[in-house]
C-alpha cells in the first residue's frame, strides 16, 4: 500500500502535493483537534474582528466543488456553520459548549475559485441560545451566500 500511495503522490503537481501533506498533517492533528481535517480541507482561517463582525476565510478548490465546477453547497454550509461556531466560542469562551440548533442557508451566487470571506454577527446572545447572521463574499465583493443560525449552549 505504501508504494501505491507514494506512486499516486508522485503523480500530483507540486501544489497538490503540498495540499495533500497539509491534509495528512491535519488528519494526525484531528486526534486532538477534531475540526482540523475539515478546516484544512476548506483552507479555513480565522482572521479576527472588524467592528462587531467576526471574519473567516476559506479557499475554493476543485476537490470541494460539485460536478458543475462550483463550490458544493454542503461545503458552503459547513464553512458558515464553522464560522458561526467559532464566533460562539470567541464570544462565550470555553465555559459552555455551543452546538448548532438550526441553520438556514441561502445560496445566492456560484463560487468557482478563489478566496471566500465570511462575516458573522451575533444577533442575540441569550442564556441558552445564541443567534447569528453570516454573509459570505467572493473576492469581487459579491455576496454568494448568507445564513442565519441558532446555537444551543450546553454547560460543561
Amino acid at each position: 500500500m505504501r508504494d501505491h500511495v507514494l506512486q499516486m503522490f508522485d503523480s500530483l503537481s507540486t501544489d497538490d502535493q503540498a495540499f495533500m501533506v497539509r491534509l495528512l498533517e491535519a488528519k494526525v492533528r484531528s486526534n486532538t483537534s477534531p475540526l482540523a481535517y475539515v478546516e484544512e480541507m476548506m483552507s479555513y482561517k480565522y482572521c479576527g474582528q472588524e467592528g462587531d463582525e467576526f471574519v473567516h476565510t476559506m479557499e475554493v478548490r476543485p476537490e470541494i466543488s460539485n460536478r458543475y465546477g462550483m463550490l458544493h453547497g454542503g461545503i458552503l454550509s459547513t464553512f458558515i456553520d464553522t464560522c458561526m461556531g467559532a464566533t460562539c466560542f470567541q464570544v462565550n469562551g470555553n465555559e459552555v459548549y455551543t452546538v448548532t440548533l438550526d441553520l438556514h442557508v441561502r445560496f445566492l451566487k456560484e463560487a468557482k475559485n478563489g478566496r471566500l470571506t465570511c462575516k458573522t454577527k451575533i444577533q442575540k446572545n441569550g442564556r441558552t441560545v445564541t443567534v447569528l447572521e453570516s454573509h459570505v463574499y467572493d473576492e469581487q465583493g459579491n455576496v454568494i451566500g448568507s445564513a442565519t443560525g441558532s446555537f444551543f449552549k450546553i454547560a460543561k
